[in-house]
């Protein structure tokens, strides 16, 4: 916009010549006159910038100090303007764009979604369009308060959602619902079972009853401590247990790993290609399928056409840049990182202590396999509530 501004204005760059034009330039600040990027071009040349209703003044300026003025470049003005009149092709052209734009200000072609965390921007936009509203709406019909409400039905996970409408583009602001956290009962009944298969060492019982013995082999979901009490005076009766059963544990992890690994390095000349999305209907202007092009990686760049906060276009332009490589054997195989990485997800998976391990290392083919054998030591008893 300010480029049409100072199109519609006029801008000329004039070239000082004399013997103080320095003079003639204070004598211009001096009368409140409009001009920048001041240069020198010689030993008494300066070139600097000014509008086109500022050019008489500083022609009296210049021949009242002595000095002559010299015209190098206009952009747009006065005679641009006319010369624009005298070609009513040209402006029936501009107005027939201008009217086109005044009417594709009315409808909505690009709608953006923030604020969204756990929902994807996609499935609110999908429930936009369910509910009429999209690329190609016609905003001013819109009813927010209708759109908000049948929005919200659809998706419980929003707990509010306005759409803001400004020049083409539509901002959709929502808040997700803060979920209510869940409630802990701490006196809810429940029994303490094996989360792996395990050899029990230790059993430690707080509340309820131990139903398996140090030394004993345990499986996977098998009762460790029961949450049921015997009453001598009454019916048993169902508690929480509690406690921790200690058990050897053992795992087994493998990684299976190239020879070399395989690296990209361009290769050839990156090229591109280009489509137009009109609305919703893309037209490619290259020929050919829209594949993906092999030993390229393929990057995809998209350009709204309008003015950044005035108005957008049903209008945009796709450009897909395919950049050539090839597969370059890298570093040679390390078993040494493998295996202490092999260690380091079985810490951080195991929420107990790595007795021993060993590392056993094969081949198949051109891959190598690395596996990882460990002893460990741990609490084995999870939560399983219910009334038994």
């Amino acid at each position: 916009m300010e480029r049409i501004s100072d199109w519609i204005r006029g801008r000329v760059e004039l070239a000082l010549f004399g013997a103080f034009p320095a003079s003639v330039l204070n004598s211009a600040a001096a009368e409140g006159l409009a001009f920048w990027n001041v240069e020198s071009a010689g030993e008494n040349t300066v070139c600097f910038h000014t509008w086109e209703t500022c050019f008489p003044d500083f022609q009296r300026l210049a021949e009242k100090g002595a000095c002559e003025l010299k015209i190098l470049r206009r952009v747009g003005g006065r005679g641009a303007r006319l010369r624009i009149l005298r070609r009513p092709a040209l402006l029936i052209g501009l107005a027939a764009m201008a009217a086109l734009l005044v009417a594709s200000s009315l409808f909505v072609w690009d709608v953006q979604v923030r604020g969204t965390d756990r929902v994807s921007r996609a499935k609110v936009l999908r429930t936009l369009e369910d509910c009429g509203f999209g690329v190609g709406s016609f905003w001013p019909g819109l009813n927010t308060e209708i759109l908000r409400s049948e929005v919200l039905l659809r998706l419980p996970e929003i707990g509010w959602m306005t759409v803001n409408v400004s020049g083409s583009r539509a901002v959709v602001a929502v808040a997700e619902r803060t979920e209510k956290p869940e409630m802990y009962e701490d006196s809810a009944p429940g029994d303490l079972i094996a989360s792996r298969d395990a050899l029990v060492r230790r059993v430690n019982t707080l509340a309820g009853h131990p139903a398996v013995k140090e030394g004993q082999i345990v499986t996977k979901g098998e009762l460790l401590i029961g949450g049921d009490l015997e009453s001598l005076t009454g019916e048993n009766r169902r508690v929480r247990a509690k406690g921790s059963v200690m058990a050897d544990t053992w795992y087994e992890i493998s990684a299976v790993c190239p020879e070399k690994e395989q690296m990209k390095t361009p290769s050839g000349v990156p090229h591109s290609r280009f489509a137009l999305i009109v609305g919703k209907k893309r037209v490619n202007l290259y020929i050919g399928s829209g594949k993906t092009i092999d030993g390229c990686d393929k990057i995809i760049s998209e350009y709204t056409l309008g003015l950044e906060g005035l108005f957008s276009t049903p209008i945009r332009l796709v450009r897909e840049r395919f950049l050539p490589y090839r597969s370059a054997p890298g570093d040679d195989y390390d078993p040494g990182g493998t295996g202490r990485r092999l260690y380091a997800m079985l810490a951080e998976n195991t929420e107990g202590q790595i007795l021993s391990y060993t590392l056993s290392p094969s081949r198949s083919g051109e891959l190598h396999v690395l596996t990882l054998r460990a002893h460990c030591t741990e609490n084995i008893a999870r939560l399983r509530e219910g009334s038994g």
